[in-house]
This record gives C-alpha cells, sequence and structure tokens, in this order.
C-alpha cells in the first residue's frame, strides 16, 4: 500500500536510536557496553512477543501509551512530589542541628528546577498564536505559586531564612499541607473518555490484569485473568499524602481490580519494586517454618506494575484504611484536620524548646489530650459486626503487624508515619507503603534509629492490641519470623546481596563513593541485616 503502520515507524524511529547508542558505546566506557547488551536483549524479547502473540502485543502496547500519556501529572502533582521527596530526604537528619547550605540549596535546585520547566512550556506556548486552555492554567500557576515559592525557600539577600532543619522542613511540611488541600477541592470523579477515547472504548481485550506475573510461582497462563474493559469513572484518591487517580479495570471473571496511576515529573525509583520481591522470598521462607505457617504470617505489600521511568501503576485495596485516614475522621467531628494536629505539635515543640527541658513531651502531652488512646480502637469496632469477629481481628492484627514489624527492623526502615500505615478493615492485614532498606545515602550504610522502641508502637496500637495480645500473639508471632528468617537452609543472605547491591549502586550513581568497594560493602550490608534477625531470634529462644 506504501503506507507506513504506526507501529513500524515506531519500530524505524526506535532501531534508529539504538544504532547510535550503539555505536556511541561501542568505544565508551565498560558499564556503557554493558547497557548496550541489556538493551539488545530486551528487544530481542519484545521482538518475540511481537511475533508470537501480535494481538497481545498491540493491546498491551496500547495500553502502556494511552496511559503514560493521558494520565500526565498536573503541575500541583508535580509541586507536591518534589515537596515529599524533600520531607524524605531529610528524614535521617538531625533536626535540630543547624541549616547546611547543602541542604537548603537542594530544595531551592529541586523547586527551580520545576519552575525553569514550567517557564519554558509558557514560553512555547505563546509562541504558538492563540492561547489554550492549558496555556492559561500554567500562567495562572506561576503567578500563583512561583512568588511564594522564591520568599519560602529561595536565598534572600545572599542567605536562607531558616536557622535549623527543623524550620526547613516545617515549611516544607506546611506547603504539603497547601498542596495537597488545593488538590483535594479537585477530588471530582472525571469520565474517562475525557482522557482517553481509545481507553474508554476498548472491550473484550486479549490483555491480562497487570500484575498476575509478581508472584514467585510458576504462572499459569491459561488461568489468567484478561482485561474486559476499563470503567469510565476516574477518581482522585489521596494516599501517602499525595493525590492519584485511580483506575478500575473489570476483568473477564467479573471482579474489579483498583489500580493507582502515579505518575510524576521526575524518574520514579525502583526501591520499591526490589522490595517487593525480597518481601515475596521472605513469604517463601516464613510458609517453609511451622511456628509461622501454623500462624498463617506473610507479609503483604501492594503489587506495583513500571509503565514507563515515570509512571506505574499500584494496586489498591478500597476496603483499606491508613492510621491517618481514621484519625482525620476522628478529627472531622472536632472541626480540626490532621495537617492542622501535625502543624500545631511542631510549631508547639518549636516554641516550648527554650522553656522546657522535654520539649518534645510537653508538646505530645496536649496532642494526647485532643487525639484520646481509644480512637482507633473504636473506628475498628464501628466496622466490626460481632464481639467475635472483633477478636478474631485483633489476633490476626497482632500476627501480621508482628511479621511487619520484624522486616522493617531488620532492613534498618524507620517506622512508618500514620499516613503509611494501612489495615485491611475486613481482615486485619497491615501494609506497609515505600517500604525501603535504610541507607545512609552519604556513608553508604546502614542507618540504625535511635529509638528506644525501634518501630511504631504508639498507644492507640497498643489499645487496638491489648496488653494480652502484645504478650502472647505479637511477641511469639515476631519470634517466629525471626527463626524463619535466620534458618540456615532459606539462603536469605543470597537474595539480601542481590536487592542491597542494586540499592547501593542507586545510590552511589552517578559516581560511587570513596572507601571500600562494592562487593565488600553488599557483604557488609547482608551481615548487619543477617544480625538483627539472629538478635531477634535469640531474644525468642532465652
Amino acid at each position: 500500500t506504501g503506507a507506513t503502520t504506526p507501529q513500524a515507524s515506531t519500530s524505524q524511529g526506535a532501531g534508529g536510536v539504538a544504532a547510535k547508542q550503539e555505536a556511541s558505546a561501542a568505544g565508551g566506557t565498560p558499564e556503557a557496553r554493558a547497557a548496550m547488551v541489556v538493551r539488545q536483549h530486551a528487544q530481542e524479547i519484545m521482538k518475540h512477543l511481537r511475533d508470537t502473540h501480535l494481538a497481545f502485543f498491540l493491546e498491551t502496547e496500547r495500553f502502556v501509551v494511552e496511559i503514560t500519556r493521558s494520565f500526565k501529572p498536573s503541575w500541583e502533582q508535580q509541586l507536591q512530589h518534589i515537596i515529599s521527596a524533600c520531607m524524605d530526604s531529610m528524614t535521617s537528619l538531625n533536626l535540630s542541628a543547624p541549616l547546611t547550605t547543602e541542604v537548603a540549596e537542594k530544595v531551592e535546585s529541586a523547586l527551580s528546577e520545576l519552575l525553569t520547566v514550567l517557564e519554558q512550556q509558557q514560553e512555547q506556548e505563546k509562541g504558538k498564536g492563540q492561547p489554550s486552555k492549558e496555556s492559561l492554567q500554567l500562567t495562572e500557576f506561576l503567578s500563583t505559586y512561583k512568588p511564594l515559592l522564591t520568599a519560602s525557600f529561595f536565598k534572600e539577600n545572599g542567605s536562607y531564612s531558616f536557622a535549623t532543619n527543623k524550620d526547613l522542613y516545617l515549611m516544607l511540611r506546611k506547603w504539603q499541607v497547601a498542596v495537597r488541600r488545593e488538590l483535594s477541592r479537585a477530588a471530582a470523579p472525571k469520565q474517562l473518555e475525557s482522557l482517553s477515547r481509545a481507553l474508554a472504548e476498548s472491550k473484550g481485550s486479549q490483555m491480562e490484569v497487570p500484575g498476575q506475573y509478581l508472584d514467585m510461582n510458576e504462572p499459569m497462563t491459561d488461568q489468567h485473568v484478561k482485561v474486559d474493559r476499563v470503567l469510565p469513572e476516574i477518581e482522585l484518591v489521596d494516599i501517602n499524602l499525595a493525590c492519584h487517580r485511580q483506575i478500575t479495570i473489570r476483568g473477564n471473571d467479573g471482579k474489579l481490580y483498583h489500580f493507582i496511576v502515579e505518575a510524576t515529573g521526575t524518574t520514579v525509583s525502583s526501591s520499591d519494586e526490589r522490595t517487593l520481591f525480597l518481601c515475596q522470598f521472605m513469604n517463601r521462607c516464613m510458609e517453609k517454618e511451622k511456628q509461622t505457617r501454623r500462624r498463617n504470617m506473610n507479609l503483604h505489600l501492594r503489587p506495583i506494575v513500571g509503565l514507563a521511568p515515570r509512571c506505574r501503576l499500584i494496586s489498591h485495596d478500597p476496603k483499606s484504611i491508613s492510621l491517618l485516614e481514621v484519625l482525620e475522621d476522628f478529627l472531622i467531628s472536632k472541626g480540626m484536620t490532621s495537617d492542622g494536629v501535625a502543624l500545631k505539635f511542631a510549631e508547639k515543640a518549636q516554641a516550648l524548646s527554650k522553656i522546657e527541658k522535654d520539649p518534645l513531651m510537653a508538646a505530645m502531652n496536649e496532642v494526647a489530650d485532643i487525639l484520646p488512646e481509644t480512637v482507633l480502637l473504636d473506628y475498628v469496632r464501628s466496622q466490626i459486626p460481632s464481639n467475635a469477629h472483633l477478636w478474631s481481628f485483633r489476633k490476626h492484627l497482632a500476627v501480621q503487624y508482628a511479621c511487619q514489624v520484624l522486616v522493617s527492623h531488620v532492613l534498618f526502615t524507620a517506622p512508618p508515619p500514620p499516613a503509611k500505615l494501612v489495615l485491611s478493615q475486613l481482615q486485619g492485614d497491615v501494609m506497609l507503603l515505600a517500604s525501603t532498606p535504610g541507607l545512609n545515602k552519604e556513608c553508604t550504610r546502614m542507618q540504625d534509629s535511635t529509638d528506644m522502641v525501634p518501630f511504631r508502637m504508639t498507644r492507640m496500637l497498643t489499645t487496638l492490641l491489648s496488653p494480652v495480645g502484645l504478650e502472647g500473639g505479637f511477641s511469639a508471632a515476631m519470634g517466629a519470623a525471626a527463626m524463619a528468617l535466620n534458618h540456615p537452609n532459606r539462603q536469605l543472605r543470597h537474595h539480601l546481596c542481590i536487592l542491597l547491591r542494586e540499592e547501593l549502586l542507586a545510590y552511589s550513581s552517578p559516581t560511587p563513593k570513596p572507601g571500600q568497594s562494592a562487593a565488600q560493602s553488599v557483604t557488609d550490608h547482608g551481615r548487619s541485616v543477617l544480625a538483627r534477625a539472629n538478635e531477634c531470634a535469640q531474644h525468642v529462644s532465652q
């Protein structure tokens, strides 16, 4: 016919780019040549998939392209992602220490880069003649946020207005609250047709529901669920202090599968995916141990399916609820918000630092008067119909939370904030969001916690589990999980080396840290993790 199909043109364009990359890598570094080999293997796999399963390949490719093209993050979401990333990078710092120029410049650089990109986009829109609706919204965003961001985070007269790390963190927290409220106002459901007509009209495809190949067992493709259609309503979900769009896929089995589209302005880290596979192996270790198998202990993490460097799908259970949402439901009746309470606590601790000997405890006592210790227990009671079901819920919660707590402690993960601690309202399963090993980015070593209790065990959780559940099911389950992971025949050390090697390479990129070699660093990290598991197991045996 003389016409070139979109797939053919895409393949030709990809082939031209690959040829240039191969030519540049031929005389480059060993890392560039190794990357070229990996790219060639990926191209061979995609070619084999296209030749053997053409219908499946085309439908999957169309789905990925439409998701990444139609679900681009808004400017508020990009700003929210940058602020959250800056706050996460400051969690390992001593907040009471004086603010260093490096930390302040890092925050300023991240925000300045976003504003520069948006200004360039604005200039391109002006050259097109008649301004579009998107161009007007971009102009309004820059005119509203740029002066405020400049006054809050940028240098003024050659210096920053923050004295300590805590001042900068508190300002980031205020901005996070403000942007989150702005996004929550636009939380009305949207129609899929307004974002992607191709997804709205697709029906009865050969594509499978995402996430079915993430299990460690051998996949049985003949039993996999196929996509029937994507439901037309798109909701805005608030998860982990960030707003994302949620799509709902109906499978050919009649069930609904909910996924959050996490689209960000920067490249998404693969730490969550690596931790997911490590936890799946830990589940296999606990399945082989008698004490953990009889307690039905396993780790619950949300399956993550990467679509592009800046876009991925995260499985979402609408029946689950985070501890932060429970607190927000309680505070609404009092005319307050969780963000307001958190800011009040931070400001109160800062104000009492010059008066009280222990300002943190004094501020906690004031917040404790607002939030009684029975908030979580009262919420669970309101959702559970009978006392027998409540007893089963608390028993299962104690066992599952002990399993999550042990793995977090072993991997040097910081105690999760209320937004990252998610409970299933039906069974009591516990899910931790964004649970990654706590590596010190500067020294490339495990970052230890200075807390007396190295996991989250607040008065609300203690009241929900009850003293009997803490001394009985919780303690015994934690010891059983430690012995299962510490068993010499489980070969956990080898899987730890794979995970930690990738984490260290990601942290040290693009330039490796000086000092010991990467192999020695991976070995030391693996020994630290196994030593913690062994320590927990010895406490139980004693």
